[in-house]
């Protein structure tokens, strides 16, 4: 009976590794899923598609977006913030569309920050924040930058 017990154990023990270890190469692979891949259309895609997240914010809420574009940032007064953004160029380059974005990661600015207009590629989750007077705007949470 003992030998039966300690072999059950040792099996059960054996499948919750198996179950972890199936988890964690879940989440791995997660952090590599992009939902919307920007960064890979064609200029006129990309501003139909960044056109089309300014517009319907709510259709694009929680999607994984990778963009490549240009670092912008801005400071409000107003606000007493800073605001970070992935500028992308349509293909003629005279019509602008960009994200704002938040790293996943405190920085510090403009020391832990690309130059303003550097080559940028980011990742995070798309989010639309809302303020008080009911105008918002659509933003990139938890960004990374890759390189």
């Amino acid at each position: 009976m003992y030998k039966v017990l300690s072999r059950i154990t040792i099996i059960a023990i054996l499948c919750l590794f198996s179950l972890a270890n199936k988890s964690i190469a879940a989440d791995s692979t997660f952090t590599n899923h992009v939902d919307i891949d920007l960064s890979r259309m064609s200029a006129t895609m990309v501003y139909s598609i960044v056109y089309q997240m300014v517009t319907e914010p709510k259709k694009f809420v929680g999607k994984r977006i990778k963009m490549k574009g240009a670092f912008s940032s801005y400071y409000d007064e107003a606000v007493d913030r800073r605001f970070y953004g992935c500028v992308i160029k349509d293909a003629l380059a005279c019509c602008s569309q960009g994200l704002a974005f938040e790293t996943f990661k405190p920085r510090k600015y403009p020391k832990d920050f690309p130059s303003e207009g550097s080559p940028i590629t980011i990742i995070g989750r798309f989010d639309y924040e809302k303020e008080e007077d009911g105008i918002g705007f659509p933003i990139i949470r938890n960004a990374i930058f890759i390189k």
